[in-house]
């Protein structure tokens, strides 16, 4: 059985990282920052001695050894969990399929609806993800350029400048209907269909991100950008919608406002392959690819049925 780290795991936490290998997942900003690491055994020991922060961590320990280390909560809502980071021992992967599986237990007691997790392709952790009940949605790409000088230099200066505003709370309707339109439906029914759980599931760069919309001639929302900046480099993620298609090119380049000569990354879904041609044309290469996966915990009823009930 998994339990909570506890502050007296911190011991155990610098003899698991002498015998531990990389982690097995990562979170969206794990990923553009170069993929799963080594066990950071200063991070988990404060963790472990954090009133709060504790509570979203777990061990598998036997005998007093721990042998594998799960940090996983919530998205953006409840209803969405995500599986942030494992880390095994290297004589002990069978674990993380004990560690994927007993993760529900807690995770549907908060309320989450559906567990979210981002594994490297072709790893062993893949056939323990679909055994725990784990399976595909889509996968990503994440695409990297030394710096932006290069792209920019190359898109040239837009006819027309875009009319970018940041995005706001009312936006979300808006936002989820462009989601809805630019989706397969084959990813929506598995990562969720109500607005609810959209905004419960979306990823975020870092609380200091910057988001940007375009406003279309009709009224709806053409694009959105997330772009983050710091002393490692520029990060940024963009979705559009296909009225907005033509504009792909000044998108990106709003996209890579910021950046300077800092390193830059995005990821790519492979149902967007348009900006995946755009980026290797512009001199970015193509870093990682991931699998994004879903354990789901709750069905919503589709059809209501009517029953007998006895009343005492």
């Amino acid at each position: 059985m998994i339990r909570h780290l506890h502050p007296t795991d911190s011991p155990g936490l610098l003899q698991f990282s002498q015998s531990s290998g990389r982690g097995e997942t990562c979170t969206l900003v794990g990923a553009l920052q170069g993929g799963p690491s080594g066990f950071p055994t200063v991070k988990y020991a404060t963790i472990a001695l954090s009133p709060r922060a504790w509570q979203s961590c777990w061990v598998e320990a036997r005998r007093g050894r721990i042998d594998g280390v799960l940090r996983a909560g919530p998205r953006s809502g409840p209803q969405a969990w995500e599986v942030g980071e494992l880390y095994l021992r290297n004589t002990k992967s069978e674990l993380a399929l004990d560690l994927l599986e007993q993760i529900a237990v807690p995770a549907g007691g908060a309320g989450a609806h559906r567990i979210f997790i981002r594994i490297p392709t072709n790893t062993d952790l893949l056939d323990y993800a679909r055994k725990a009940g784990y399976v595909p949605i889509y996968r990503e790409s994440v695409f990297v350029a030394e710096t932006a000088t290069t792209a920019l230099s190359k898109l040239g200066i837009p006819d027309h400048p875009l009319q970018l505003r940041p995005r706001i709370e009312a936006d979300d309707h808006a936002l989820f209907k462009m989601h809805n339109t630019e989706t397969p439906i084959e990813v929506r029914m598995k990562s969720g269909q109500t607005l609810n759980d959209w905004s419960a599931s979306n990823e975020r760069l870092s609380r200091k991100t910057g988001e940007w919309v375009l406003d279309l001639p009709n009224g709806e929302i053409g694009a959105l950008i997330r772009r983050n900046s710091t002393r490692s480099g520029h990060t940024f993620t963009l979705n559009w919608a296909t009225q907005a298609g033509s504009e792909l090119p000044g998108l990106l380049a709003a996209s890579l406002a910021e950046s300077k000569d800092a390193q830059v990354s995005t990821i790519v879904p492979e149902y967007r392959p348009a900006l995946s041609h755009l980026l290797v044309t512009l001199g970015f290469t193509e870093q990682t690819q991931y699998e994004i996966m879903v354990k789901p915990l709750a069905h919503q009823v589709t059809e209501a049925q009517k029953a007998f009930a006895a009343i005492s």
